[in-house]
């Protein structure tokens, strides 16, 4: 059973450059992550979005682009969790790689 306010996936520590992009409003930031895992990311920013606000995010890391379409799940004082809802087979696969990554360290 999933538990409210609970990430879907195990998060690992992960220090990222993040774009993200407000879809109605086409308002962008640029942050980074502070952890990750194939269901979503935490972004570390002093001007989070709303709740349910809906994104468009590119994540850097190591040369590579994974772009993924979610939403905001919750906003602190400090940042916010974004839950990945659409991404396509080859960055997914990327994310994947890099979640494969974090777990041999």
């Amino acid at each position: 059973m999933k538990l409210p306010g609970r990430p879907r996936g195990l998060r690992k520590p992960f220090v990222a450059a993040i774009e993200i992009t407000e879809i109605i409003s086409e308002r962008q930031l640029s942050t980074r992550t502070s952890d990750l895992s194939v269901h979503g990311c935490s972004v570390l920013t002093p001007t989070p979005l709303n709740p349910r606000v809906k994104v468009r995010i590119a994540i850097v890391h190591a040369g590579t682009r994974v772009v993924a379409f979610g939403h905001v799940v919750s906003a602190r004082a400090d940042g916010m969790s974004i839950a990945f809802d659409k991404i396509e087979g080859r960055d997914q696969a990327v994310l994947e790689r890099w979640m494969s990554d974090l777990r041999v360290n």
